[in-house]
């Protein structure tokens, strides 16, 4: 494994810390704010923040005559992060944020077989069991705390399809384009489905505050313009099927923020479901290494 590659699964752990903390910030949000207007936010501050820091190559791909390319690409991923986010918060409001991330994190299993079914190529065995392993783990995680599905988990699960779609489709555009191009334009097109749908059902905008304002900052900065920024540009180095899989450390992230956040209990089951995901992490970066040696 080079550096670059070692590097880009190093920044997509990070972004499962944050996202993984992220769960905790979402469902305190939803107390303030409705849905659509929340992601609006989310999306708003992300694409103003891109759009400061990057403005020159937004106006580079333009003047290079790629902007069409990276619109269509990064309209693309933006439609998979929008319907992912939203069905995602959707089910928010109607389930606890440990186990939403956990069933969230299905997206591991997702991404190979879809990958499979598409090119009728074999993702290998190793990360076949990689992801089997990690999604066991996150059942270890989860069962002490999991209720009956209720339609917050249906609408979870069904976000995870749409994830995982974003994740395969990243992998096959940030090849092509400029990811932090990439980046914007994804953000841009969530904010305007998010905001033409907030205006439809969930009427005109009221500030709650500020007592919801340091989960707001985080969710903006880090989990929003940070962390999709860094995938997007880690995923230039990386397949599709090993990000989803460092990812998915934001079941355990998620958890343990509860924990620590929210005083959750931490149970001798659900340490053997940390052992798993991480049992399963290193089986996919370092077993290969090992094999070769």
């Amino acid at each position: 494994m080079n550096f670059r590659t070692l590097f880009a699964d190093s920044c997509l752990v990070l972004c499962a810390l944050f996202w993984g903390i992220g769960f905790v910030s979402m469902k305190d949000s939803l107390a303030f704010y409705p849905t659509w207007w929340l992601l609006s936010m989310r999306f708003g501050g992300g694409t103003l923040l891109m759009g400061a820091c990057f403005y020159r190559r937004i106006a580079a791909s333009f003047k290079s005559g790629h902007a069409i390319l990276d619109i269509a690409s990064g309209a693309t991923i933006g439609i998979f992060l929008f319907l992912g986010m939203g069905v995602q918060t959707l089910g928010l409001n109607f389930t606890g944020a440990g186990k939403q991330a956990f069933l969230t994190a299905g997206y591991i299993v997702m991404v190979p077989l879809i990958i499979w079914a598409m090119s009728r190529k074999f993702p290998g065995w190793l990360c076949v069991a990689g992801s089997v392993i990690c999604f066991a783990g996150m059942g270890l995680l989860t069962s002490d705390i999991a209720d009956p599905l209720n339609i917050g988990d249906v609408l979870t699960i069904i976000s995870a399809l749409f994830f995982a779609a974003q994740i395969i489709a990243i992998s096959r555009c940030a090849l092509k384009s400029d990811p932090f191009v990439l980046t914007f334009w994804q953000f841009l097109v969530s904010l305007v489905c998010s905001l033409v749908l907030a205006f439809i059902f969930e009427g005109r905008f009221v500030w709650r505050g500020m007592d919801s304002l340091p989960d707001l900052l985080f969710i903006v900065f880090f989990c929003t313009f940070l962390c999709f920024t860094i995938q997007n540009v880690a995923q230039k180095h990386t397949s599709a099927a090993h990000a989803a899989l460092l990812l998915g450390l934001e079941s355990v992230f998620g958890l343990l923020g509860g924990v620590f956040m929210l005083g959750e209990i931490f149970t001798s089951q659900m340490g053997l479901g940390c052992s798993l995901i991480f049992g399963a992490v290193l089986l996919v970066e370092v077993a290969p290494a090992f094999a070769r040696k």
